[in-house]
């Protein structure tokens, strides 16, 4: 009888015991958090550079509130970030991001063979959410040029016939070098980025090239606005808002001047 009594109790602590770790595994993996508390969340990535992988740099997570975590990349362009020795991640929130061959430890920075763009200038910015991140970043250099082109904002409306012109590739071709692109939204508007990590257009005088093809691939406007277009917009430093209003007809004779009558003109034979 004894021996029945301590089975009966026995039997209800197991089971207490099971559901209890079953009830653990409810809230998902442990929190990663950094030693005075703060949450972190789980960082890796790939970096690239024009398209190839980025071996052997090291990118930098910069948060106002917290230290840098750090991390190298393999020869893959692959890096998992820490925030110490011990511990992986990094804390959540917004954070700037640096990435270079030399690091911050170069004894000679300035000899940094990535643009400034990507480290001392670093225009990166990323979010750390709880949890695991995936953030790659795809770095891109300027062809033809040392030194990264000044950008500015630049924003506008394009209308054909006066209605607004929908899915529309407008260009600024830059005189230096590089060009900026965009793409007309349902209300004509366009914003116009330089490459996927710097919005704008390169300052100073730019060619503007305005197509839009259908199904078939044929433009729908004329080639005065694209192949042989001569539109041009001098960007300056700062918001720029360049409008365009599109025609689909030709001037007609009644909208061009009149003829000027030659200046001296020749007295004909019959004169006396």
């Amino acid at each position: 009888m004894a021996q029945f009594s301590f089975r009966l109790l026995v039997t209800p602590l197991l089971l207490a015991l099971v559901a209890g770790l079953a009830g653990c595994g409810d809230d998902g993996p442990r929190r990663l958090k950094a030693p005075d508390g703060r949450a972190l969340g789980r960082v890796v990535g790939w970096v690239t550079l024009d398209g190839q992988p980025l071996a052997g740099a090291q990118i930098d997570f910069n948060n106002k509130m917290s230290r840098t975590c750090s991390a190298g990349t393999d020869e893959n362009g692959y890096y998992k970030l820490k925030f110490n020795r011990r511990i992986a991640g990094a804390p959540v929130g917004e954070h700037s991001v640096s990435v270079g061959l030399f690091g911050n430890n170069s004894e000679d920075p300035t000899e940094e063979p990535l643009p400034s763009i990507y480290n001392t200038k670093s225009i990166l910015k990323t979010t750390v959410h709880e949890g695991h991140n995936v953030i790659s970043f795809h770095l891109t250099t300027p062809k033809g040029i040392g030194e990264v082109a000044e950008l500015a904002e630049v924003t506008g409306l394009v209308l054909f016939n006066g209605n607004p012109l929908v899915g529309a590739k407008i260009e600024f071709q830059a005189e230096r070098s590089g060009t900026a692109r965009g793409v007309t939204d349902p209300n004509g508007r366009y914003q116009l980025v330089f490459t996927e990590t710097r919005p704008g257009a390169v300052v100073g005088p730019n060619r503007v090239v305005i197509s839009r093809t259908d199904a078939d691939g044929e433009e729908t406007i004329r080639e005065v606005y694209n192949v042989s277009s001569t539109l041009h917009h001098f960007v300056k430093p700062g918001e720029n808002d360049f409008n365009f209003s599109l025609s689909s007809k030709l001037p007609s004779s009644k909208d061009k001047p009149p003829a000027k009558p030659p200046a001296n003109p020749k007295p004909s034979g019959d004169g006396c």
